[in-house]
């Protein structure tokens, strides 16, 4: 039996992506098909990842279940609504159906997601929740011949339509740094996995029908034509309260394409280009640039605030970006060209977590490159007034490391980084 025809029977399917990449959409199209059903986003995952070792026991512990695992059930929450209630369920069916079931985190998500597909009379179950992209080796362990569908879009329409959420920044720097985290997470897992495959929102509604022939035959189900006119009855994706979702069920539409053509500063795409410069070239999106220099922005080097946004757009400027992730053991801070210390204090220490004597050595590692960059000549900056107070004061590896930034390190203020690690625009 190949992989197509194993995928008929009952293997679910999972619709991820960075948000506003066109997971709604696609999740719509394909619950339009007579044997397909998608719900709304169960964000599973999204909470259940952030349990300890001892709450996940409680949960999956025989002699209690199902009754913890309908209590994290019943918490779960999409801005504020209760899940169940977004997939029209009843906590009474949902403890009937885990109790059927022995106990496991896919019975849990299934109670949600079986029930939702039997009472639309669907043969195949879809799941769409959009950080359930950096989750998905939790989603092939448990699932081991479910069909993964990642959609990807221009991460500069992306940034910029997640400025407008509510549950987003409204930086389009931060949001394309976003982007890039999510991308850099999960690409490996997802191009390393044969049950996995990628297609771009561009494509999708440019080419739909050519696009929905591709996904079907990779879930194994016949094209069906009509799936693009049934779109507007398919029930439940979007919820309610999800005004960013309205059109979901309308014409597709390519207004929203190369948007940033039009609405993004000039510096924002200057940055999109250095900072996403692996991804626009990978999914095939114009305007990458090959960086003149990159320098470590440690420790927060995937982290944008108002402070860190004006330097990065400034070292955009001068064709320089910021390696990442940002640089954590010693030999490979030692490697970088231009070394800003920009953050936490506390946040670098590189044996954090480690047994006492592996802490020592590390910190002494670290000292050492922090010195013989100071012997070279080599840039270590510290911009002090950006940096927060320390975490954990009365640690000594973190006292330790205060002490060698303030010997070893220049301190500077953050209008000043450009000129000495970037050099002229």
């Amino acid at each position: 039996m190949g992989i197509a025809e194993a995928a008929r029977d009952d293997a679910p399917t999972f619709v991820v992506g960075v948000a506003r990449s066109g997971t709604t959409l696609l999740s719509a199209l394909l619950s339009a098909h007579s044997r397909l059903d998608c719900g709304p986003e169960s964000r599973f995952f999204a909470r259940y990842r952030h349990l300890d070792a001892a709450q996940r026991q409680r949960i999956l512990e025989p002699s209690t279940w199902p009754g913890p695992a309908l209590d994290f059930i019943a918490s779960l929450r999409n801005q504020g609504h209760p899940i169940v209630e977004l997939f029209d369920l009843d906590l009474e069916d949902i403890r009937a159906y885990l109790a059927s079931q022995p106990p496991s985190p896919a019975a849990m998500l299934e109670s949600l997601t079986v029930l939702h597909a039997r009472r639309a009379g669907k043969a195949r179950w879809i799941e769409k929740t959009p950080r359930h992209l950096l989750m998905t080796d939790t989603l092939r362990l448990l699932w081991p011949t479910a069909a993964i569908i990642r959609i990807v879009r221009d991460p500069r329409d992306v940034a910029l339509s997640l400025a407008g959420m509510p549950f987003a920044k409204d930086s389009v720097v931060g949001n394309l740094v976003r982007v890039d985290q999510d991308d850099r997470v999960s690409r490996e897992r997802i191009e390393a996995d044969t049950r996995a495959m990628t297609l771009r929102y561009e494509d999708l509604v440019t080419e739909p029908e050519r696009e929905l022939r591709r996904v079907c035959e990779f879930i194994g189900e016949d094209y069906e034509p009509d799936m693009l006119e049934r779109r507007e009855s398919a029930p439940g994706v979007a919820a309610e309260h999800e005004w960013w979702k309205a059109s979901v069920s309308g014409p597709l539409q390519t207004t929203s394409m190369r948007r940033w053509r039009r609405e993004m500063s000039t510096d924002a795409q200057r940055f999109a280009a250095f900072h996403l410069a692996d991804y626009l070239r990978e999914h095939g999106y114009e305007g990458a640039l090959d960086a003149r220099d990159q320098i470590a922005l440690v420790p927060v080097a995937d982290a944008v605030g108002p402070t860190n946004e004006r330097l990065l757009l400034e070292l955009a400027r001068r064709s320089t970006a910021v390696v990442r992730p940002s640089p954590a053991t010693p030999w490979a801070l030692h490697e970088q060209n231009g070394l800003v210390f920009l953050g936490v204090r506390g946040q670098l220490d590189p044996g954090r977590g480690q047994p006492s004597a592996r802490r020592v050595i590390l910190t002494a590692l670290l000292g050492g490159g922090l010195l013989a960059r100071r012997l070279q000549r080599r840039p270590i900056l510290w911009i002090r007034r950006a940096t927060l107070r320390a975490r954990r004061p009365g640690d000594p590896s973190e006292c330790l490391l205060a002490l060698l930034l303030r010997l070893l390190a220049r301190q500077v203020d953050l209008e000043d980084v450009p000129d000495l690690v970037a050099g002229p625009r």
